[in-house]
């Protein structure tokens, strides 16, 4: 009696791990429905799972289906079937396998595409890795962290915020992440304002990285930027992390010229092992401050960096920042990278250490929507 609880408690532990495989042993297993057609929400449903042995269950592509529980003992048992949003432009299909140590069944399951236009633009010869598309009610903590507190000398940077993570300043609404710059004393700080990590959540080497975002006016003093980092950021520290900046706007040389909605950068940092890097000022053809949605896209491999506006709807789009990869002193572009996204307020990136000078706060909060984040890699 003794040996079987254990026997048991042993089973039921497995079985909560989550996605594992299970590989038990046992004879038939049955399955109904045996066949699953879904639309393209983001959606549950259930098998049911009779066997007259222990049994275990394994998803093609987990990226988008999951089970749960994964195994389980003879009888009967209801199982959860999770589907992710289908964003792409055509119906994608799994294979849900139930089996004993003996048999295996499986269910073929459909989920169709949007029909309403929602469905997600893949650029070609790519598959998607990973997306937030801000559609839950709250931030997805499996995926970002909020950073909290001023950081090191205002983040490096001499800045002027106090980042938090209270709805004030960071929120989702809408299906759009909200993150929103205020002027008001906050813990010793002038301003308030917001910046997300996905640091040891999600992280990847090279692909197609791109979010649409629109941007507030920068004016005078804001700092919106979309960028990434080394994901050994915390044992390697900064620059040997490697620091990749595909969007950054407020640039004190676009103050200058009055070419501010216009004005933006890309960078790419590294150590050498003191602080190497290498960045272009571009003035685009139109304003990227203009109330709309906008693409910003790093194409990533082992070759290069590019950087594009608009990339999903105008293909033949330039590079407004390219540059060719080599063995730099810790490989830190060959090396998995995490993402972030924030907006700073004043510092030395705009030349401006004055909350009283930064314009674009004086008729109050100005606010940064994301309604997307997408990674792309290359298909086998």
């Amino acid at each position: 009696m003794i040996t079987k609880i254990f026997t048991i408690t042993l089973l039921l532990a497995s079985c909560s791990s989550g996605t594992e495989d299970i590989t038990p042993s046992g004879g038939n297993v049955q399955i109904n429905p045996t066949e699953i057609e879904l639309d393209f929400e983001e959606q549950e449903t259930y098998v049911t799972v009779t066997a007259d042995s222990d049994w275990g269950s394994s998803v093609t592509d987990p990226t988008w289906c999951t089970v749960y529980p994964t195994g389980g003992i003879k009888g009967e048992t209801k199982v959860k079937v999770n589907v992710k949003k289908n964003l792409l432009t055509e119906d994608r299909t799994n294979t849900i396998t139930f089996r004993t140590a003996s048999s295996s069944t499986e269910i073929k399951l459909v989920q169709k595409t949007s029909s309403t236009g929602e469905a997600m633009f893949v650029p070609e010869g790519y598959r998607l890795f990973w997306s937030d598309e801000f559609d839950g009610p709250a931030l997805n903590a499996d995926n970002w962290t909020c950073e909290i507190g001023r950081g090191s000398n205002g983040w490096g940077n001499a800045e002027l915020q106090y980042y938090t993570d209270r709805p004030e300043n960071v929120d989702v609404r809408d299906g759009k992440l909200v993150m929103t710059a205020r002027k008001e004393n906050y813990q010793g700080a002038t301003a308030t304002s917001a910046r997300l990590i996905t640091l040891g959540k999600v992280y990847f080497k090279y692909g197609y990285i791109t979010a649409s975002i629109k941007l507030p006016k920068t004016a005078d003093g804001l700092w919106p930027a979309f960028w990434m980092m080394g994901n050994d950021f915390k044992s390697k520290g900064w620059p040997n992390c490697g620091e990749t900046d595909i969007l950054e706007m407020g640039h004190q040389n676009g103050i200058k010229k009055g070419t501010q909605e216009k004005f933006l950068n890309g960078a790419c940092h590294w150590g050498q092992p003191g602080h190497a890097y290498y960045s272009y000022d571009h003035t685009h053809s139109y304003s990227v401050q203009d109330g709309q949605f906008h693409t910003f896209t790093c194409i990533w491999d082992e070759n290069q960096v590019a950087m594009y506006i608009d990339l999903d709807t105008d293909p033949d789009a330039k590079p407004y920042f390219k540059m060719a990869l080599k063995d730099f002193g810790d490989n830190e572009f060959r090396k998995d990278n995490f993402i972030l996204l924030n907006l700073a307020v004043g510092g030395n990136f705009p030349g401006i250490w004055d909350i009283n000078q930064v314009t674009a706060l004086n008729d109050g909060p100005a606010v940064m929507e994301v309604d997307y984040v997408r990674v792309f890699q290359k298909t086998e």
